[in-house]
């Protein structure tokens, strides 16, 4: 079963296979109706494939698709018989469908037909006398094609095939006997010959014309082996679902039966067990049967009981003797054990004792080895300053051989000088002292210097100090200018695009800049920079009133804020402008609350629902208005308490 599935899918692969290389020929032939002039009968085979499920009836086309010619020279004939359109044409077999496809084919100009059925149509028997076979005449135009019905008859109406006939080179070579048959049109290897009777004067008219290669049908695509794959390949799919099924039910009939066998052999492994266990009590009882039989045989062997009474009491006594014997062994053997357990214990409690001075020994020497390491250490460092030292007094002979090479006097002098550098030293300050007594009045002067020149040293090394602390304090200082710089740049660059732009409402150039001075905090700030036209001063409070409703939202630290503008000379057009900024300003969300004092507002503003209305009051004149904007009225009544 499985075999034969395996058989039929690689049927269908090969089916498959075969009907794309036949659909792949579809591609060729649309290319070829393309390159005679059909530019875009690709976008229409692909519309009407698209949307097949719009028919109520089969749709052909192109024509030429539809068609297959087995022999090469046919095709040619067919091609030079058929007017060009045809082949392009899409037949309809329905009038809806027709209109449907009208209209839709005339944006890629392609032509449409409807068939209406075999209604009217009468078709020329095919019949070849034994006159036409003796002058070449084999076969007729509307044989040598296979398509659908419908498409065969549109041709054979359309182009007359079935009044064109085919004929070999003894056809050509008899021409002239052909329309003596009643052939009009006929076609030869190598030209196409037709008679035409005039309607006037009832002579005959000849045309020879030569044939050209076919160059539609190239590709020789044969739609009824299409079909036949197609056909194949539904019913390989049929039978390949058919075999899944039969496959599905074998297999779940072969879990049936595998469960059974497991059941069965589960049955068997029971009963083979119960049978072991069966022969295993028969053998113990075997056994035991065979141990009573010879111990009754032994009894029968017996001469009496009293005889064997004696001998197992003889036996029982030496018996006990071999134990009492077998006891002092053991005592003597557990008396030694116990001596050589405590010889043991001693020599371990020896052993744990070495142990321990090995221990303290191995300590010691790893001390003494430490202690050896540093004392070769401190040999190498006072060799090393015995060396340091000699090359020190080296130096000292090289510098005292410079000043004056030391001859036998100075080295008897020096003979004469203390040995020890304490006094050597003082021996310098005496003679030091009795040098400045003689060359300085000033006792104090050499004191001074030396005061100053450790001073010197001082300050030198406080202020390396200082320095140091001083660079430390410029990279903090850097650090924390990069955490709070980049945002406030940030901060300035936003404030400038909402700045800019609500100046560019006004017409007006504006631009905010943050006004940096390297580590001087103090001299930072902000740059703001207008650029007005020849207007008044009044008009240019405006703009830069807007401009700081751009401060509004970059800075959410603000809690409140408060705008104090005169409108008095401002056109109408500006003011509401400005009062349209400040309320979209001020009713976005995370923004400050902001108040604006004004003396006077133009009338149909648009208000937010974030807005509020409060009207102050002041001045000695306006107490009966004041007591009507008590009672809530509108405008109107406050003007009509106020004239009156």
């Amino acid at each position: 079963m499985e075999s034969h599935l395996v058989r039929e899918r690689e049927n269908l692969r090969n089916c498959s296979d075969r009907l794309k290389q036949m659909e792949n020929k579809n591609h060729k032939l649309l290319q070829a109706l393309r390159y005679s002039g059909a530019e875009k009968i690709n976008e229409a085979y692909n519309w009407v494939q698209d949307n097949r499920h719009m028919f109520r009836a089969e749709v052909y086309g192109p024509v030429l698709l539809e068609v297959n010619v087995q022999d090469k020279v046919h095709a040619s004939y067919l091609e030079g018989h058929v007017a060009s359109y045809i082949w392009k044409s899409f037949i309809t077999q329905d009038a809806s469908d027709r209109d449907l496809l009208v209209r839709q084919m005339k944006q890629y100009d392609i032509p449409v037909l409807n068939y209406m059925g075999d209604k009217g149509i009468r078709r020329e028997p095919f019949n070849i006398t034994l006159e036409m076979q003796q002058v070449g005449i084999y076969s007729r135009l509307d044989q040598v094609f296979e398509a659908p019905p419908a498409v065969k008859d549109v041709l054979i109406s359309q182009a007359n095939l079935d009044r064109s006939y085919i004929g070999t080179d003894e056809t050509h070579n008899r021409a002239d006997d052909v329309p003596k048959l009643g052939i009009s049109d006929f076609w030869t290897p190598d030209n196409h010959y037709r008679w035409s009777r005039s309607r006037y004067g009832g002579h005959l008219s000849a045309f020879v014309d030569a044939i050209n290669p076919s160059r539609l049908f190239m590709c020789n695509l044969d739609v009824i082996d299409t079909e036949r794959l197609r056909s194949q390949k539904d019913k390989h799919i049929k039978d390949i679902e058919g075999m899944d099924e039969d496959l599905k039910k074998l297999l779940k009939e072969q879990r049936q039966l595998e469960d059974e066998a497991a059941k069965i052999r589960r049955k068997k492994e029971e009963i083979t067990d119960t049978m072991m266990f069966e022969k295993k009590r028969q053998e113990e009882t075997r056994r035991r049967v065979d141990i009573k039989r010879r111990m009754l045989e032994t009894i029968y062997k017996e001469e009496d009981m009293e005889l064997s009474k004696r001998k197992f009491v003889d036996q029982v006594a030496k018996l006990n003797d071999q134990r009492y014997e077998l006891v002092l062994k053991l005592k003597d053997l557990l008396i030694e054990a116990v001596a050589l357990k405590w010889s043991c214990t001693q020599k371990n409690m020896a052993s744990i004792e070495l142990d321990t001075k090995i221990w303290e020994m191995e300590k010691d020497v790893k001390k003494l080895e430490k202690d050896a390491v540093e004392a070769a250490k401190e040999y190498e460092n006072c060799k090393r300053k015995t060396q340091e030292h000699k090359q020190q007094l080296s130096n000292a002979k090289q510098h005292a051989e410079s000043i004056a090479m030391i001859t036998e006097d100075l080295a008897k002098k020096f003979l004469e000088m203390p040995t020890t550098i304490e006094e050597l030293d003082c021996a310098i300050q005496d003679t030091e002292s009795e040098a400045n007594s003689m060359l300085f009045l000033n006792q104090n002067v050499l004191l001074e210097y030396q005061n100053r020149q450790r001073e010197i040293e001082s300050i030198s090394g406080k202020l390396e100090d200082d320095k140091g602390e001083c660079q430390k304090c410029y990279s903090d200082i850097e650090a924390t200018k990069g955490k709070w710089l980049p945002t406030l740049r940030t901060l300035i660059s936003k404030i400038n695009s909402t700045f800019s732009r609500n100046f560019q409402e006004m017409a007006v150039a504006g631009e905010v800049s943050l006004d940096e001075h390297g580590l001087d905090f103090e001299q930072y700030g902000i740059l703001i920079k207008v650029k007005f036209r020849s207007v008044a001063g009044v008009e240019r409070s405006s703009p830069i009133w807007r401009g700081a409703i751009s401060f509004n939202h970059p800075v959410p630290c603000i809690t409140s804020r408060s705008y104090q503008l005169p409108l008095s000379g401002m056109d109408p057009i500006n003011e509401r402008k400005m009062f349209q900024q400040l309320v979209r300003a001020a009713s976005q969300p995370n923004t400050p609350q902001c108040f604006l004092l004004t003396p006077k507002l133009l009338p149909d503003l648009e208000y937010s629902d974030a807005c509020s209305i409060l009207n102050i009051m002041n001045g000695p004149w306006i107490e009966k208005p004041a007591k009507a904007w008590s009672t809530g009225d509108c405008w109107r009544t406050v003007m009509s308490v106020s004239g009156r």
